[in-house]
């Protein structure tokens, strides 16, 4: 049951990464330019008050040497590249276990 659930998670994720991917394709070709919405950004537009208070709350009780340079970064990812690797490792962890290869000890 966990196995399903998983998949249909990651199943969910990468489809919402091929959404966000063609969005910002399209976005890109119609402005000329490159356009790359980035996790911080869609976070600021989903939930602006939670997100700001979470990352105020964050940066008053976490060192900055750990805030800085890897959570600023992560934030900078693209929401698409993030969605699928979340949903390619969620549909990786949710299949079949490998075969077991050898011979029975019975």
């Amino acid at each position: 049951m966990f196995r399903l659930l998983l998949r249909v998670l990651g199943l969910c994720l990468l489809a919402a990464a091929f959404v966000t991917f063609i969005v910002d394709a399209t976005h890109s070709v119609t402005s000329g330019t490159l356009h790359v919405t980035s996790i911080g950004q869609c976070l600021t537009a989903l939930v602006p008050g939670s997100f700001a208070v979470a990352r105020d709350f964050i940066e008053a009780h976490v060192h900055r040497v750990i805030w800085n340079p890897i959570v600023v970064d992560l934030l900078r990812l693209p929401v698409w590249l993030a969605c699928g690797a979340i949903g390619a490792l969620a549909i990786r962890l949710g299949g079949k276990p490998a075969p077991k290869f050898g011979f029975s000890s019975r």
